[in-house]
């Protein structure tokens, strides 16, 4: 029986995480090992986990290095076979869902990631069977340890809080490796803003599409990407008082930009337009992904 790790990274949310810890110890694979890492929190985070959880391994990081570079050391720290990633903010409903994520690897070798049925105040869950998606949330999301090992890489460290989900989904799906959501694999996401900063979130969100961008999609589509960005983004953070956040975001970007080019992988064109569609598209049957 091949065996998984949970990684959880979690910052000033003690409540949130100690709630999705429970929901983690609870699952019903037996071959499970827990990690998480604790960016410096001054509320009690660290020792309420280690308390209520001896069997579960911390890390302590020094400083709040970003989501996606503390994630990355937490899976160079597990030994799990498959990679599950848990935000703080969530929790499972069910103690089976690990089980399910696991045994729809072994019943679809071509899958590249499995992720779960969310329900909350802004999820939307599917009903109807399992669905491909072009990209996966990554904090509900199960991925061969392959992913980071072999086929992809680790986050880049230029990801301080979103953008690492695309960076993995469309190199996945470039490969051949599809990415699927399990209908009866449930959690719940609060989305809480408790310990995140809005300016912060739209800052790194807008940067990572940049980059992302610029690291994936094929030349011939870089440019009218990046210029829809330009202009969709500057009506969104005018509107919302952050018109600075939007000049940052863009020199940001620009600073990293040999970073980026230096990671660039582009994917096919073919990929590009089937992740378009995916999009807009509802796909249960992987025979109709070659219709797309």
């Amino acid at each position: 029986m091949l065996s998984v790790s949970i990684v959880c990274v979690t910052f000033d949310r003690r409540e949130l995480v100690l709630r999705c810890l429970r929901s983690c110890v609870e699952q019903d694979y037996p071959r499970l090992e827990i990690l998480v890492v604790v960016n410096p929190s001054g509320d009690g985070t660290e020792e309420d986990v280690r308390r209520e959880f001896p069997t579960i391994d911390v890390i302590r990081m020094h400083k709040n290095l970003g989501f996606f570079p503390a994630l990355n050391l937490a899976i160079a720290n597990t030994n799990g076979d498959y990679i599950m990633t848990v935000d703080d903010d969530a929790y499972f409903l069910d103690p089976h869902a690990i089980t399910r994520l696991v045994n729809a690897f072994e019943a679809e070798p071509s899958l590249g990631a499995v992720t779960c049925n969310l329900e909350g105040p802004t999820e939307t869950a599917i009903t109807g069977g399992d669905q491909y998606i072009h990209v996966f949330t990554t904090g509900f999301t199960m991925v061969p340890r392959k992913v980071f090992t072999e086929w992809v890489g680790y986050y880049p460290d230029m990801f301080f809080r979103s953008g690492g989900e695309t960076y993995v989904c469309t190199t996945l799906w470039d490969m051949g490796k599809r990415v699927k959501r399990l209908h009866n694999a449930r959690m719940y996401h609060e989305r809480a803003m408790q310990g995140r900063s809005t300016r912060d979130w739209r800052f790194h969100g807008l940067r990572s599409q940049i980059l992302c961008a610029i690291m994936r999609e094929p030349w011939i589509v870089i440019f009218p990407s990046l210029l829809s960005k330009w202009g969709k983004s500057l009506v969104q953070f005018i509107r919302s008082g952050c018109f600075l956040t939007w000049i940052h975001a863009w020199f940001s970007a620009l600073f990293y930009l040999p970073e980026a080019l230096r990671l660039r992988r582009s994917i096919s064109w073919r990929t590009q337009r089937l992740l378009w569609r995916l999009r807009k598209t509802v796909v249960s049957d992987p025979a109709s992904l070659n219709q797309l």
